[in-house]
């Protein structure tokens, strides 16, 4: 058959898409119709008799479903913000059924409470953990596992076999080279059988897994800080400071709880809070070499347990402040759902107070100027917000272990001090009685000495008039040569500010120049005229102080810049 069309009205249909689409189905009028006719109604007041026999009829089914739509209620949801949604649908914690005060430390009460879950989870492990208990294994070789949340249901049997015969081990002291993971199942193992272990022996294995592997698993101090601090917690145990004191300073920096590990009854408070609450390291210092490290860290240790023994562990303290904290129990680790508890602590906190590591900087830096002083070190370190009180405690420190050396008079200084001690004693008072003949001798004496002081003055005007018309020596004589040296000189020589001043280049003695005199904008001017900006100018020259001094000697104050006033009169000095 061809597709050729016949005649031209063929031709046109060709276009018409109307053609291709499908019929439409008629459309069936539905069976209930609204009769539409105009009714005409006569009312009155006899007419109207009140319909008892029907209530008002209730919304019809669609009304209501589009009123309580799942779309009308997600929208409500959405109009809340997160934090109100969260708190909402949050689990509510239970009623503790613990409370304690600990003794000693920084904190003061302690709740626990199951945790409020509607789930049950890793109800599994827990019966595995009953079950494999007390079973053991005989000696095989080591076999490799890998898991983010180890179980035993992840264990083959050679795997299964390898960790019993390691925890077995383990359980005598013996602590064999092996994967992480084994570590992170005998953790969660003993985390979740306290029917089996009682928490002392609990608390003593998870410090000596802790102890014996984390040279090897580094990991081990970002779980174990706040895992050991939870297992403490709920059981009421002390903190184990005495057990974990080789790495204590680490454990401090690392937990998120740092107050659990302050425990002033064993005399680590100081030794805590010197450890993560000073801006300031002082081992980085220039003057702390490996031969006077030792001393550098038994006196700054020493003289902060003094100043806070003394003022800083007061009550009235504003430094400290109290707070009340609310954490989940064995957060990261694979905990069964009924061993998960809620705990709330309220404690004395110093990680919160921006004044106290100021002050904790203040007395490292104080300590550390004091050690220098008895060392003979000239350079100081500024310190700004120390008060008078710690100032006075820690003075008492040094000037009992660590006095500053009293220096030794040579030979010419005990010289110059007989000389001066003969001429005080001229002019002692008179210890004799009052005699006229004295007096008349005395009287005499003086004259004498008018008569003599009388001559020099003439014999001086004379010498004037003589030497009147001798001509003044000029420059371009021979033996004429005048080269006066109104430098300062050190007294042993070695002056460190001298040496400063002596190595700045001359854009950079010209800005210490303008900065004596008071001048704050003196680095824009003189580095918009290098053409560098004032803070590469500024940390040139206290790089230079640095290395010389120790110290920076010129510091921001806002509008511009000044020298720090513990150094002004020095590089003044050296400046004329």
């Amino acid at each position: 058959m061809s597709d050729k069309p016949k005649n031209l009205s063929d031709i046109d249909n060709f276009w018409d898409l109307e053609s291709l689409l499908p019929k439409k189905r008629p459309v069936v009028p539905t069976a209930r119709r609204s009769n539409t006719d105009t009714v005409e109604l006569s009312v009155g007041s006899d007419d109207i008799t009140p319909d008892k026999s029907s209530a008002i009829p209730p919304k019809n089914d669609s009304e209501y479903h589009r009123e309580h739509s799942s779309a009308d209620t997600a929208r409500k949801l959405n109009e809340l913000s997160m934090k109100t949604r969260a708190q909402e649908y949050r689990s509510k914690p239970l009623d503790p059924y613990l409370i304690y005060e600990p003794k000693g430390g920084l904190i003061r009460r302690v709740e626990v409470s199951a945790w409020n879950s509607r789930f049950n989870f890793y109800e599994n492990f827990s019966t595995d953990v009953k079950r494999l208990w007390s079973r053991t294994s005989t000696p095989c070789d080591h076999v490799s596992f890998f898991s983010y949340v180890p179980q035993y249901s992840q264990l083959k049997y050679a795997q299964l076999k390898w960790y019993l015969w390691w925890r077995d081990n383990v359980r005598r002291g013996v602590y064999l080279k092996t994967d992480f993971c084994y570590i992170l199942l005998y953790i969660y193992e003993i985390i979740n059988a306290p029917d089996l272990i009682t928490p002392t022996d609990g608390l003593s294995l998870l410090c000596a897994i802790w102890l014996n592997y984390r040279t090897e698993h580094r990991r081990l101090d970002s779980y174990m800080c706040d895992w050991l601090c939870d297992y403490c917690l709920v059981h009421a145990l002390p903190c184990p400071t005495k057990e974990l004191e080789p790495i204590l300073g680490d454990v401090v920096a690392a937990a998120n709880f740092k107050e659990f590990y302050i425990d002033e009854e064993n005399g680590s408070t100081a030794a805590g809070l010197l450890s993560y609450s000073s801006t300031y390291d002082w081992r980085k210092s220039r003057y702390v070499t490996a031969e006077n490290v030792a001393l550098f860290a038994k006196h700054i240790k020493a003289a902060f347990e003094k100043a806070y023994r003394e003022i800083l562990s007061e009550k009235d303290n504003t430094l400290a402040k109290e707070f009340r904290m609310e954490r989940t129990a064995y957060d990261g680790a694979l905990c069964v759902y009924n061993m998960k508890r809620s705990i709330a602590v309220e404690y004395i906190s110093y990680t919160r107070s921006p004044k106290f590591r100021f002050a904790v900087t203040d007395i490292i830096k104080y300590s550390e100027n004091r050690i220098r002083m008895a060392l003979g070190i000239k350079s100081r370190l500024k310190v700004e917000s120390l008060t008078d009180k710690l100032k006075a405690c820690i003075d008492e420190y040094f000037d009992k272990y660590l006095p500053v050396p009293k220096k030794k008079r040579n030979s010419d200084n005990a010289e110059a001090d007989s000389i001066k001690n003969a001429y005080d004693k001229l002019y002692e008072p008179v210890t004799t009685s009052l005699s006229l003949e004295n007096a008349l001798e005395i009287e005499k004496k003086s004259w004498n000495t008018t008569d003599i002081l009388t001559a020099a003055f003439e014999e001086a005007d004379e010498d004037e008039k003589i030497t009147e018309n001798v001509p003044i020596p000029s420059a371009a004589d021979d033996d004429f040569s005048y080269s006066p040296d109104t430098s300062p000189t050190s007294a042993d020589g070695e002056d460190e500010f001298a040496t400063f001043m002596g190595a700045v280049d001359e854009p950079s003695k010209k800005v210490l120049s303008l900065l004596c005199d008071g001048k704050s904008n003196a680095l824009s001017d003189v580095s918009a005229q290098l053409g560098i900006l004032p803070d590469a100018l500024a940390d040139k020259i206290n790089e230079l102080a640095f290395d010389i001094i120790g110290d920076s000697v010129i510091e921001s104050d806002g509008d511009g810049y000044r020298l720090i006033s513990d150094y002004e009169g020095d590089i003044r000095k050296w400046l004329k």
